[in-house]
């Protein structure tokens, strides 16, 4: 009896012994907590960095394409403007004499002003598609201004459009009916009649960008 109070003794002391070995080996200790811990910081910083340097490139890809479509629009306006030049002088604001249909090279802010055809009209309105516009450099912005009216007066104001930014020079060269290229329009020497409606045959446009560097288009007036 003895004897076999002994074994069930020994029996039990041997399951709960291996009892808490199981229950040992089921949870993790403090260091392997605190490997797990630092891996998790070390994977955590790397894929932060991942994300803002995706951010970052994404946001100066954006920028870039914004920049992109801001010169292929300016450009594209300036082009379609200058190829429609039209011999339509304008009066000038008092009304006594008559404008030019192109000013080119002048002097003063405006860097050209002509009158050009081609000026939708998808509301109907009651009104000419030419149009009296000009260009002119504003600091570093490159501004494109028309008026509502063709002949406009001096108490009608131009709508204002700023174009291009980041321009650091524009230069604009007239071909005339000798081949030559002038800065000047209407050419010098000419009838004051001829002068009015004088067009050239192209027009070189010369913008130098802060970013960009220069870029130059040739366009041929219609007509």
């Amino acid at each position: 009896m003895t004897r076999r109070c002994a074994t069930l003794r020994s029996n039990r002391r041997a399951g709960i012994a291996r009892s808490a070995a199981g229950t040992a080996h089921a949870g993790f200790t403090l260091i392997e907590m605190l490997v797990a811990v630092v891996i998790l910081a070390i994977l955590s910083g790397l894929a932060y960095g991942t994300y803002r340097e995706a951010r970052v490139s994404a946001a100066r890809a954006a920028q870039s394409m914004r920049r992109t479509r801001q010169i292929e629009f300016g450009l594209r306006m300036m082009v379609q403007d200058f190829a429609q030049i039209v011999p339509r002088p304008i009066r000038d604001p008092l009304g006594e004499s008559r404008l030019p249909s192109l000013v080119g090279g002048a002097g003063g802010d405006d860097l050209a002003v002509f009158t050009r055809d081609g000026w939708s009209n998808t509301a109907g309105l009651q009104r000419s598609t030419l149009q009296r516009v000009g260009y002119r450099l504003n600091g570093t912005t490159l501004e494109r201004y028309y008026y509502t009216v063709l002949d406009p007066t001096s108490n009608d104001a131009p709508v204002v459009e700023k174009l291009l930014t980041r321009v650091k020079s524009v230069r604009i060269r007239y071909l005339d009916m000798n081949q030559a290229w002038v800065t000047q329009w209407p050419p010098a020497g000419l009838p004051p009649a001829q002068q009015l409606t004088i067009r050239p045959i192209a027009v070189e446009i010369d913008i130098v960008f802060e970013d960009w560097g220069e870029i130059r288009r040739l366009v041929e007036v219609a007509g």
